[in-house]
């Protein structure tokens, strides 16, 4: 295993945003058995550090790679970019009031008559927003267009930042 090959390479995946998830989830599997630690137990130290090391980088590749924000921004990264650089804040104004839009549904949800649904069909809309925003990253990565993958990861990390804020928040609602 070359770990200075990305992870794509070493997964045997074509790189590009659409993974597929199972053939992930095989190649992982596969390449986790063959240089689990325990496997090197009677190694020489070197042997045993280097399993460690490539256990560690499986185990990151993975989840960089099962995650649709993660993968994106990796991508990105293999291509020079860094699109969460703080001085890489530009968005698009309707995105933004869409935002502003969401997170006041989010502060309203405590006040609803039903809660639960309210907060269901919050997280219907996030998650359509998140499959949209998954296909304009994949045709805009597929179409080298970089500056607009870009814009796309950073909504992306908003929607999925809102996700995480509203299963937070129905974890307090409803407790």
């Amino acid at each position: 295993m070359d770990l200075t090959l990305d992870y794509f390479s070493n997964l045997a995946l074509p790189r590009g945003y659409d993974v597929d998830l199972s053939s992930l989830a095989e190649h992982h599997r596969q390449l986790q058995q063959q240089y689990h630690p325990d496997r090197f137990a009677a190694a020489s130290a070197a042997e045993q550090r280097v399993a460690v090391q490539i256990a560690s980088y499986l185990n990151q590749a993975y989840a960089v790679l099962r995650s649709p924000l993660r993968r994106a921004i990796y991508l990105l990264e293999l291509e020079g970019l860094d699109p969460l650089a703080p001085t890489n804040t530009s968005m698009p104004m309707d995105f933004l009031l869409q935002q502003m839009t969401l997170r006041e549904s989010m502060e309203e949800l405590a006040d609803s008559a039903d809660p639960q649904a309210a907060i269901d069909d919050l997280a219907d809309e996030l998650q359509a927003m998140h499959g949209q925003l998954q296909k304009a990253f994949a045709q805009a990565y597929a179409g080298d267009d970089f500056t607009a993958a870009e814009v796309v990861a950073r909504k992306l990390q908003f929607i999925d930042k809102l996700q995480q804020e509203l299963n937070d928040l129905e974890g307090r609602l409803l407790d």
